[in-house]
């Protein structure tokens, strides 16, 4: 297995809720979820620990990174930073068909949530597609080093909201917020693409940090 499939797994078993922040598990352990040679685990877990998801313990194994106010606070007011900024590159630069197939996803998924009701899998639909906007926004600016540190802090975030899960009345909520930024874009209107995504990331800090 290479390096990199294992860092895929171990990661998705991280993001999967499974283990909850704080939490100590042996470096066997953690291979063994996720179905991972230790060996191959073990350079993998030392890309985790760079970006901050878990820590190394000699002795005592691996501490799944904690959840407090202030790492929380941090995250969010990092990728509020980012995001403000690369707001109107998007408005500007997003190709129209993109930006389209964005919002028929966006409503797709919506719909399903009204007629099906809220489920797991369709949590986790919402999750992406949610995310899919915030990373589609940093990919206009075509900075490999802003995607991916914003990649990194989007890791740490999912990371400490993942045994916090949004309930449906938010899920809808914050899918028609997105709508919202996604029809300033088609307008190419970037003052109201940037008030709109103002109020998102605010309630979605608000929510956070509340533990909502």
């Amino acid at each position: 297995m290479s390096r990199l499939d294992a860092y895929e797994r171990l990661k998705c078993r991280l993001m999967s809720g499974d283990l909850e922040p704080g939490q100590f598990i042996t470096q066997r352990e953690f291979a063994e979820l996720a179905g991972v040679p230790l060996g191959a685990a073990r350079e993998a877990i030392m890309q985790l620990e760079h970006e901050q998801l878990l820590r190394v313990y000699p002795q005592r194994g691996i501490q799944i990174a904690d959840c407090t106010i202030k790492a929380l606070n941090d995250a969010f007011n990092y990728r509020k930073i980012l995001e403000r900024y690369a707001i109107e590159h998007y408005v500007e630069n997003a190709n129209q068909e993109s930006i389209l197939n964005l919002a028929e996803d966006t409503r797709r998924v919506l719909d399903a949530l009204n007629s099906c009701g809220f489920n797991r899998a369709l949590q986790e639909q919402a999750v992406e597609i949610d995310w899919r906007l915030h990373d589609e926004i940093i990919a206009s600016l075509r900075n490999d080093v802003v995607t991916r540190d914003y990649q990194i802090n989007a890791g740490r975030i999912r990371l400490m909201r993942v045994s916090n899960r949004l309930d449906s009345d938010r899920v809808v909520e914050a899918l028609n917020e997105h709508l919202e930024i996604l029809n300033a874009a088609l307008d190419r209107d970037k003052k109201r693409a940037a008030a709109a995504l103002e109020s998102h990331l605010a309630t979605a800090m608000k929510r956070a940090l509340s533990g909502s």
